[in-house]
């Protein structure tokens, strides 16, 4: 085991940069030369007396500024030698290990911009795409949509597609068509927190119905309809956010009986099922197309600042989804609809969503081998981790807990709809830092605070 003398007595700030600060001292100084192997985290942790989460906090810092690299199953190496103590230590990501956002980890798709702008630039791009379009989109990208909406096995027409500026952007137009303030709304019992401000922005009021392992049960939804007259559910049937439960057929096949049988439209957001290893389970509406209203994006697939998705209504409320697209921004954005068809044509935007299943199968694996002794749901295909906080952790304390050592994550209290029992867990998100090790050091912070014995947050240091 590799001994280092490092002296991060009396340094300014947290003890994650003053760690940072002494090893990039001792590679500007020629103590660790390049190729150097560094201690594992546990084995300086020990040394340093400081937690394993802090020494990875600072091992992230320093990788960040390129004098480190990571070999899985190897350990960590210096990468080079240039000196770097001179070198302000700048707020970074590292600071704040912010796993709330849920969107996939950078992958090719920067490159895959670069590629496309560039071909375009070198092309007779059609002048058409800088002026106005018909509020469903242009043909060719309504089109494009219907093809990456069959790559779930549900095969609809261009005609019915209306392409939107990402999957909010559907909800809250698709709402907007189809109800008046005071109305209400159903939906799962923790839902996408996106439908809350969307809910109250139009005056409408949400209702959730109970569920279990496998979504929505057959009978609360039907009992709630019956109790709230509302004639509209929103629920995500695929690696659901927050729970990550998938629906099974039986289950769907129960749910739409029911909507069928009340006269109630449903609104699927299914913005995660191309990460389903393919070929995945059928959308509901697949068993339901005559009374439901189909969502996706390539926001959680592709890129999150692609804010391209696509809207799919039965036929007679298309032109009424249409006019509030219009109503709230007129169209999506052409130049981005043009981006995002030429992906799916092309084969690119397949490529990138391989990449991305990939980056997030070896998070959720690293997750999963940090929080192996706790309970937790997170299938494959997953970009977060939903944990079941054990004994006596409750989700505010432990929300608490994580904050104060640098790790941000979401309770169970953020999806809840009324104020009925909020099981005592939180979402973990794997895709937001950008380097692995700030990720690893994060779920290190998590896995030592589950595994202290007081809940008290005075003992949490």
């Amino acid at each position: 085991m590799t001994i280092l003398n490092l002296r991060i007595e009396n340094r300014p700030g947290p003890k994650y940069r003053a760690i940072a600060t002494a090893l990039s001292e001792a590679i500007a100084e020629g103590d660790l030369a390049a190729g150097d192997r560094l201690p594992t985290q546990r084995d300086l942790a020990w040394q340093l007396g400081v937690t394993v989460g802090t020494v990875g906090r600072a091992y992230a810092e320093i990788e960040r500024r390129g004098l480190l690299s990571g070999e899985t199953g190897r350990g960590t190496f210096v990468r080079a030698a240039s000196p770097v103590s001179d070198i302000p230590m700048q707020p970074s990501a590292a600071e704040v290990v912010d796993l709330t956002l849920n969107f996939p980890a950078p992958g090719r798709e920067r490159e895959a911009l670069t590629a496309a702008l560039t071909k375009m630039a070198g092309e007779s791009v059609s002048g058409a795409l800088l002026d106005y379009q018909p509020d469903t989109g242009l043909p060719a990208h309504r089109a494009a949509g219907a093809v990456w909406i069959a790559r779930r096995g549900y095969s609809v027409t261009p005609e019915h597609v209306i392409v939107c500026a990402g999957a909010q952007h559907g909800i809250l137009s698709t709402l907007a068509a189809l109800t008046r303030p005071g109305d209400r709304i159903l939906t799962e019992r923790l839902t996408y927190q996106g439908i809350k401000p969307a809910a109250s922005m139009l005056g409408l009021r949400l209702d959730g119905v109970e569920m279990d392992a496998d979504g929505l049960l057959p009978d609360a939804f039907e009992q709630t309809i019956v109790e709230t007259g509302a004639r509209i559910l929103y629920c995500m049937p695929t690696l659901h956010n927050p729970t990550t439960v998938t629906m099974p057929e039986s289950r769907k096949r129960e749910i739409a009986a029911i909507a069928f049988r009340h006269d109630v439209l449903i609104i699927e957001d299914d913005i995660y099922g191309n990460l389903l290893p393919s070929p995945g389970p059928r959308p509901l509406a697949s068993f339901a197309p005559e009374n439901t209203i189909y969502l996706t994006s390539l926001s959680k697939t592709i890129a999150p600042g692609l804010r391209i998705g696509y809207v799919v209504p039965p036929t007679n409320i298309v032109d009424h989804i249409g006019s509030a697209v219009r109503a709230t921004c007129w169209m999506a954005a052409p130049f981005m609809a043009e981006i995002a068809t030429r992906w799916i044509l092309d084969g690119e935007a397949d490529a990138i969503l391989d990449n991305h299943r990939m980056i997030a199968e070896k998070r959720r694996m690293s997750a999963i081998k940090r929080l192996e002794a706790f309970s937790y749901d997170a299938p494959l295909g997953a970009m977060h981790i939903w944990l079941h906080l054990p004994e006596p952790w409750r989700a505010a304390e432990f929300v608490a807990a994580a904050e104060k050592q640098g790790v941000k994550v979401a309770p169970a209290e953020t999806f809840a709809v009324g104020r009925g029992d909020i099981p005592h867990a939180v979402r973990i998100c794997l895709g937001t830092p950008r380097e692995d090790a700030v990720l690893d050091a994060g779920l290190e912070i998590i896995s030592e605070i589950l595994r202290s014995s007081d809940a008290s947050l005075s003992m949490i240091v």
